[in-house]
């Protein structure tokens, strides 16, 4: 009997939390009341893991985080024997869901393309992520070119007198906290958020906590205030255009703003207007047919690690009983939580915290993230999964 083939597209959070999950938790269980053998094939356009959740501080600093540690080999890392796991590095091109087929192009180790390929799946979890508008926080791109845009934009900080940041969310608060933390006012550093507080997805004194620690850095925080343009001038300064007609010339801009859905290998029907992966309450693509998933940021936007912890219970239950014919599990709709989780770094000294609609002391952020933004699980993610 043929193994039932499950594809894995991409190898960030979620395509890594699957891999790992299925074989150690879902899998047995599925095959014991089946009797039949599951391989799993993961298909990465990078041969390396990414660990977004340093590169405030490494992009800063990196004599406190070498930019070389965001980056792990997932190729021979993952602990599984090969008939039951197959990496595969390409680049996804697209899927059929009408013959349920994954079309792809071999990439080297220099990411050089090769040759085409397909791969038949019979269940099919699409963890391609997104893309932050600076690349070098969040990247779709190979590990060498991440590393490359980190080192460039740390050059730019270190030769930068004034620094205008875009954006009111984690990765923007906490750039501009190390900013702080490392050049204090030596450097004219601005964080111009469109909203009426930093992180607005949390209770709202998260928020004026962490524009509190900020000013007392010396980080200018602009409230109510639209980035519109940022327009490069012949001076090698960047013009930014923003709030009721007001502009400012700056040595450097950081576009920390949303992020971009990586959609491009799916079929447009399946995309919701936004440009992610449509899913239902039980996180199935139902229009491309049974057995097909959405896990990670590529459903709804860049997801807190905490979030995508909780939610892939879910989401492999319930592959676990559609695939065993319900005889494993039962089916569970996800209900976004009413309160989020987030934990962010301000400065190397500070941090805010909040879980449960409850806030915590900044010790609290500060021992769980803001010592050394958690890079030891860099490795841990792709070995052990999340």
């Amino acid at each position: 009997m043929a193994a039932h083939e499950i594809v894995i597209l991409g190898g960030s959070y979620g395509g890594l939390a699957t891999a790992h999950d299925l074989v150690k938790k879902y899998i047995p269980s599925v095959a014991k009341v089946t009797g039949q053998k599951y391989h799993i094939t993961m298909i990465s356009l990078s041969t390396h893991f990414h660990f977004p959740v340093a590169v405030p501080r490494a992009v800063v600093d990196p004599s406190l985080i070498p930019i070389t540690k965001l980056e792990v080999p997932i190729k021979g890392k993952i602990p599984f024997p090969e008939d039951q796991f197959t990496f595969v590095h390409a680049e996804i091109t697209s899927f059929d869901p009408g013959s349920r087929t994954v079309y792809y192009t071999l990439l080297d180790d220099e990411y050089n393309k090769g040759a085409g390929g397909s791969i038949h799946y019979d269940s099919l979890f699409i963890a391609l992520g997104s893309h932050t508008k600076h690349p070098a926080f969040k990247p779709k791109a190979s590990h060498l070119e991440v590393i490359r845009e980190i080192e460039k934009l740390n050059g730019e900080i270190n030769g930068a007198k004034s620094i205008v940041i875009a954006g009111g969310g984690p990765v923007a608060v906490e750039t501009a906290g190390e900013l702080g933390s490392k050049y204090g006012t030596s450097k004219s550093v601005t964080l111009v958020t469109n909203g009426p507080r930093l992180l607005h997805n949390v209770n709202p004194d998260i928020g004026t906590n962490a524009k509190y620690f900020l000013e007392k850095m010396g980080i200018h925080v602009t409230l109510n205030a639209n980035v519109t343009s940022a327009t490069k001038l012949e001076t090698g300064q960047t013009r930014v255009q923003f709030g009721q007609d007001q502009s400012v010339d700056v040595d450097l801009y950081i576009d920390a703003t949303g992020v971009i859905p990586n959609n491009e290998p799916i079929p447009k029907e399946l995309l919701t207007d936004r440009g992610f992966l449509e899913v239902d309450a039980y996180q199935r693509a139902t229009k491309a047919g049974a057995l097909v998933y959405g896990i990670g940021d590529i459903v709804g936007g860049w997801a807190q690690i905490a979030e995508l912890v909780f939610i892939k219970g879910v989401v492999f239950g319930n592959w676990a009983h559609e695939v065993s014919g319900g005889k494993v599990g039962k089916e569970t709709a996800w209900e976004t939580p009413k309160n989020s989780m987030m934990l962010v770094p301000v400065g190397t000294k500070k941090a805010v915290a909040t879980a449960f609609g409850w806030r915590f002391p900044s010790i609290f952020g500060w021992l769980l993230k803001g010592r050394d933004y958690m890079i030891g699980k860099a490795e841990a993610t792709v070995t052990n999964g999340i």
